[in-house]
């Protein structure tokens, strides 16, 4: 029943100008324009711990990491830059093997490949041909 009393405190505020539960559920009307239904109060309660303005007030509560978790991020930060720097000696061998040649080359390659995996897909939903 809580819609029909949401819609008639429509109607006594003035945004219905009838009895709009009666008109939804096809019956005869209870009142004609605004009925004199009591209305919300303008104000509202106040509710604890809110503020008077619109600002930031951070908590005390800041983050207390134990030492051991900050000891295990370094070690591990610093296996990650040990990994790094040994593929970095890797890749210096395939930069130089990259020439003007292969780079002049790659959109063409890159355009084969995209044709060649459209075909393979038209080919999925192609009909099959031949005997059974």
């Amino acid at each position: 029943m809580s819609w029909i009393n949401d819609l008639d405190a429509l109607s006594s505020a003035g945004v219905l100008g009838f009895d709009a539960p009666a008109y939804v559920m096809g019956t005869q009307p209870r009142y004609y324009g605004h009925p004199a239904l009591e209305t919300l109060p303008d104000t509202l309660p106040k509710m604890n711990n809110q503020p008077q303005k619109d600002e930031f007030k951070p908590s005390n509560s800041s983050v207390n990491n134990p030492k051991w978790k900050k000891w295990l991020f370094g070690l591990l930060a610093t296996a990650g830059l040990i990994f790094g720097a040994s593929k970095l000696k890797f890749t210096k061998n395939l930069i130089s093997k990259i020439n003007l040649t292969n780079i002049k080359a790659l959109p063409q390659k890159a355009w084969n490949g995209i044709k060649a995996g459209w075909s393979r897909l038209v080919g999925l939903f192609k009909p099959k041909t031949g005997t059974p």
